[in-house]
């Protein structure tokens, strides 16, 4: 599929907008590293989405003519990732496994990285990323972003955990509270109550940065998880002591 001039510029704006440039800074040879994180790439597929476009599965260009080449269906290596990488010779179904082991994910997000919006249930980011129970939530807080921040955490941390997660769209993974306010994930279906999921969750932040953990009990040999190092816990917040909890989860 050859794009339209008008919608090269259009993607040009949009692209722009996400890397806080003017659209004349934006040409082929761009770098969309900035974009290549989980948030990045969310904003990305929800702008694509209002343009009627996709990018093909597996797909991650590093460059704006990346871009544009892999949406007019040219086949092209995508960049990799530098942060964290799952491999996975064998997936398990949603839910399954044993307690013979343990899988661990983790997840650190900006909080300035997610967008500033005057209405959260409209907005296009929120609303294709949440579940609408995360949103009433978030909204009720005098800082949303933060618990936005933190719900995304949780659900990037569980896709890590748990690989056999990667493929369901952000918004049908859920954090919910019970009734003393602790998190838990729930998987959400259309027409059907929530799932609650046996993985475990914490979600913390500071005034610039939210995380989350996720532990399960799946065994799974066949999976390689790559986290982040420990060092991150002591950059996230330097003022502050690092958790007797933390400390025993990552030997520091």
């Amino acid at each position: 599929m050859s794009l339209s001039p008008a919608l090269q510029e259009q993607l040009r704006s949009m692209i722009a907008t996400m890397l806080m440039v003017s659209p004349a800074e934006i040409g082929e040879g761009t770098s969309l590293a900035a974009l290549n994180t989980s948030l990045g790439s969310a904003k990305v597929r929800l702008g694509l989405k209002r343009l009627g476009l996709a990018l093909p599965a597996g797909t991650a260009p590093a460059t704006f003519g990346g871009l544009l080449a892999a949406l007019s269906g040219e086949s092209l290596p995508s960049a990799a990732s530098t942060v964290e990488k799952v491999v996975t010779a064998h997936r398990p179904a949603v839910g399954s496994g044993s307690a013979s082991g343990l899988l661990v994910g983790l997840d650190v997000e900006d909080i300035r990285s997610l967008p500033v919006a005057s209405d959260y249930w409209e907005h296009e980011f929120y609303r294709g990323s949440f579940a609408r129970s995360e949103i009433a939530y978030a909204v009720l807080q005098p800082e949303p972003r933060t618990h936005f921040a933190g719900f995304w955490c949780a659900k990037e941390a569980l896709r890590k955990c748990d690989p056999s997660f990667a493929g369901v769209s952000p918004e049908r993974t859920a954090v919910a509270h019970d009734a003393d306010g602790r998190p838990y994930l729930t998987l959400v279906s259309d027409g059907a109550e929530p799932e609650r999921l046996a993985h475990a969750v914490s979600i913390s932040h500071t005034t610039e940065v939210a995380t989350a953990v996720v532990v399960t009990g799946v065994a799974a040999p066949e999976v390689v998880v790559e986290t982040i190092a420990p060092i991150l816990v002591a950059e996230i917040a330097p003022e502050k002591k690092k958790s007797r909890g933390l400390a025993k989860l990552f030997g520091i």
